[in-house]
């Protein structure tokens, strides 16, 4: 190609866990404005179960120093999850799921 040298583009996958944004707040606030328990298969009891989680939301600048050491990496993992508690938490969900029986 006459000189030019062709550079990978690579990306990273990153799933934060909650960190206290806002942007958790807000999603477990607005999701009422639409949610009909005659309608929705998700019972109101169960996402109210959920919410109590954002009560001990994480410190963002956590997130943001992960997130300086994955991002500039040559190699990581295909997906990375953070902090480990919530990388943990996934993986027991994904276990289940995967299991279940409906």
């Amino acid at each position: 190609m006459g000189g030019l040298s062709l550079r990978q583009i690579g990306y990273a996958t990153i799933n934060p866990g909650a960190y206290n944004t806002g942007l958790n707040d807000r999603a477990a606030e607005e999701k009422w404005k639409w949610y009909d328990g005659e309608k929705n298969f998700t019972r109101a009891e169960d996402m109210k179960k959920q919410e109590k989680g954002l009560k001990n939301q994480f410190d963002p600048e956590d997130m943001i120093e992960k997130m300086i050491e994955i991002i500039p990496a040559d190699h990581h993992k295909f997906r990375t999850v953070h902090p480990e508690k919530t990388e943990k938490q996934m993986k027991e969900t994904e276990k289940e799921r995967w299991d279940m029986e409906i």
